[in-house]
This record gives structure tokens, sequence and C-alpha cells, in this order.
């Protein structure tokens, strides 16, 4: 079965997905202190004592919140990211005028995850399901509707399945930003917003590409931009919860939800599977 080159595309995809799952923040703080009250005299005629007065005090003077820096900000993808053991996400794509959506839900352990993307580019339609190390796909032009062709992602001599097997990382979710630690340029605070009635902080996170993608492992296209600058927004809980960039031609959204509340995924029927790698 002939499936290489949309399996190429979803793996593009996919990074997209499990790659930037729930991570980073600052902590707010705030403090100070009250002006000590002070003592006076009284200016009136002479008398054998005095009354002090005491002045009201100020209230507190509220410091800065603390933001994340180019120091402080892969600790914190990593806090934020040690948390959490399942998640949601929704993804827009636009590449070369095309758009791709993605809808995914995941957990870290046991690992599971399911994502529903419909890729132009890629045939339409595409269903992935990953249990433990199988991982299902289903794409209806060759696989038929509703039925999956299975990659045993410990199959190492499958060069397709190899394209695949870094989805076995995803298990532990710190290491989804291990290409970002050596490549991390500039960390800035853009602002505070409120979206869907919550409380965010924006930063706008310019990486090396060059140096994010040898880090892990992948090629280096022709073409591609020196550097990358993400925008992530993120909770006072070390969580993101909208991640956007632009590069090339591609432009991506991305929205997580739904962190560590219940999902249940499982692998397709054995009547539903109509091949193994």
């Amino acid at each position: 079965m002939k499936f290489r080159t949309r399996a190429a595309a979803a793996a593009i995809a996919l990074p997209m997905i499990l790659g930037v799952a729930a991570c980073g923040g600052g902590d707010d703080k705030a403090a100070g202190g009250a002006t000590q009250p002070t003592a006076t005299q009284s200016t009136s005629a002479p008398a054998t004592s005095s009354t002090p007065e005491v002045s009201t005090p100020a209230p507190p003077k509220a410091e800065e919140p603390l933001r994340l820096t180019n120091a402080s900000f892969i600790p914190a993808l990593k806090s934020g990211t040690a948390k959490a053991k399942s998640f949601k996400a929704s993804t827009v794509m636009t590449v070369g005028g095309q758009k791709i959506t993605m809808t995914s839900e995941q957990t870290t352990n046991p690992l599971a995850m399911k994502m529903d993307m419909v890729n132009p580019m890629a045939g339409g339609a595409m269903q992935m399901i990953l249990v433990k190390s199988n991982l299902y796909l289903s794409i209806p032009k060759q696989t038929g509707a509703g039925k999956f062709i299975q990659l045993n992602l410990k199959n190492s001599s499958d060069p397709t399945v190899k394209s695949f097997g870094s989805l076995l990382e995803s298990g532990d979710p710190t290491k989804s930003y291990k290409g970002w630690e050596k490549a991390l340029s500039n960390v800035k605070f853009v602002k505070s917003e409120t979206i869907g009635g919550q409380k965010l902080d924006r930063y706008d996170v310019t990486v090396d590409t060059a140096k994010s993608l040898k880090a892990t492992g992948q090629p280096v296209p022709k073409g591609v931009p020196k550097s990358l600058t993400y925008s992530i927004w993120m909770g006072s809980d070390k969580l993101i919860y909208r991640m956007t960039f632009s590069m090339a031609g591609v432009d991506m959204l991305m929205t997580m939800s739904d962190y560590n509340k219940p999902i249940t995924i499982a692998a397709p029927a054995a009547n539903k599977i109509v091949g193994k790698r």
C-alpha cells in the first residue's frame, strides 16, 4: 500500500500538535510595605507633655510581576509541561493558500493520542490513533473510510515507521521543547490579555531555526529563515493556551484546552485493521 507521501505530510503536521503540549508561563508576584508611622510634636503653646500624631499608613505599593526571561523561560516550560497528563488541541494551518485543520486529544501516561486532520494536500481527511507503541492511520482514499493500517513504531527497520518514531517520546512531554533549549535566542513579554475569560501573558519567543531542527535530529530544509518567532499565551499555571507563528507562507494558530481532564482513547477494533507494518 503506497501511502508514504500522505504519511510524510502527516508526520510534518504532528509535531505542531505534540511538540507544543502544555507548557511555560510566569508567576505573578506582588510585594510591598506600608509607610511606617511617624511622630510629630504639637506646635501649640508649651506644655509639660506632647501627644504623638500617627499618620495614616499608605497602601502597599504593588511591584511589577516577575516576567520570564531568556534564562527562566525553558525551566518554566518544563515545569508546566511536566504537570500536563492530558490535554486537547485545535490547530488551523494555512500552507500555500491551503487550509489544514487538526483537532487532537492526548494522554501521556498511558501514552495515547487521537487526531483528526483535514489536509487538501494529503488527500483530504485523515485520522490517527496512537496507543502505546502502535500507530493507526486511516486515509480514506487508501485504507477505505473507517479502516486503519497499523504501524508498530518499534519497527525501526521500516523507513515509513521511522518517520513517526519520535511520537513515542511524547509520553514524556518534557522532551517536547528539547529543540528550543539550544536554539532559544530571545524571550520578550508583550502584554497581558484576557481571552475566554482567562488572564494570559503573551510572550514572543525567537528561536534559531537550524539549531532547533538539528537538536531534534531533523534536516534543515533549504530556504528556511534563520530564526522563527512564536507568539505564546501562557496562564499563571505555567501552561500554554494559545500559540501562533508565521514562516515562509505557513501560518499557524493553535489553542490548547482541557488540561488534566479525563480522556479515554482506544485502539480501533480488529475488524477495522486492513494492514500491519
